[in-house]
């Protein structure tokens, strides 16, 4: 599906996502939007604005149907191939989404149907979180400016917990590369999706970037991290 699809799509069911997201989050989602306009016909930028896009929609729940299997694909989210969408197609999706109606409760769910060929979405994206959690890690410190510097997860028994690799062993401070990185990764708005990309495994860098710190140079961390961005998955 190429962004020209993506956003044909996103018009289709406008209504549903004003209805499956709260305020907040559907004007995060139009400000994306915004970033793809103004990535103009830089392909590089608009990948990006793409990736952010469908990161901004990731609450929106498994009982969505059609919307919800293309941004849930492997519990991450789908990747769109990332093109330079028409101008006109561009703007007439935006003004479709800004006049989508005002968001109404969302009805009850209704009963999950059985699953006998595996996990569901949910049942996979809560066992992420819990191997994510597992990791070593530290009360994180207040919300503050920039936010995206450290990644702050919400365990549900210890409150707000920040991974340990983070930190500088000896000074207590955000490492440079991680600070940069987490950028990149957009932590702030993803923060389990950054602390899966630095805890998990990554072929092109032979093992989990977090156990790399120190080991490998800052520049082919950060140029993984960019890859990861770009491309749209891993």
């Amino acid at each position: 599906m190429d962004t020209n699809e993506l956003l044909a799509l996103l018009v289709r069911h406008r209504e549903e996502l004003r209805q499956w997201l709260d305020d907040e989050q559907y004007q995060h989602f139009l400000a994306m939007l915004e970033r793809l306009r103004e990535a103009g016909a830089d392909a590089e930028r608009a990948a990006m604005a793409v990736m952010a896009v469908i990161r901004s929609l990731w609450p929106v729940p498994d009982e969505a149907g059609e919307l919800a299997r293309l941004l849930h694909v492997s519990g991450r989210g789908a990747a769109a191939t990332a093109t330079v969408p028409e101008e006109d197609t561009l703007l007439a999706a935006l003004e479709a989404l800004y006049a989508a109606p005002a968001a109404e409760p969302a009805p009850p769910a209704p009963a999950p149907e059985p699953e006998p060929d595996g996990p569901s979405v949910a049942d996979i994206v809560a066992a992420a979180r819990r191997r994510l959690l597992a990791a070593p890690s530290r009360e994180a410190a207040p919300a503050q400016s920039p936010p995206a510097d450290v990644i702050v997860l919400a365990d549900p028994d210890a409150g707000r917990r920040s991974p340990e690799f983070q930190f500088d062993p000896d000074t207590g401070r955000p490492l440079d590369v991680v600070v940069r990185i987490n950028r990149i990764l957009l932590a702030d708005r993803d923060p389990w999706g950054a602390a899966d990309w630095w805890l998990g495994g990554n072929s092109w860098l032979g093992g989990p970037p977090a156990a790399l710190l120190g080991r490998v140079p800052d520049d082919r961390l950060a140029d993984a991290a960019l890859a990861l961005v770009e491309e749209g998955g891993r």
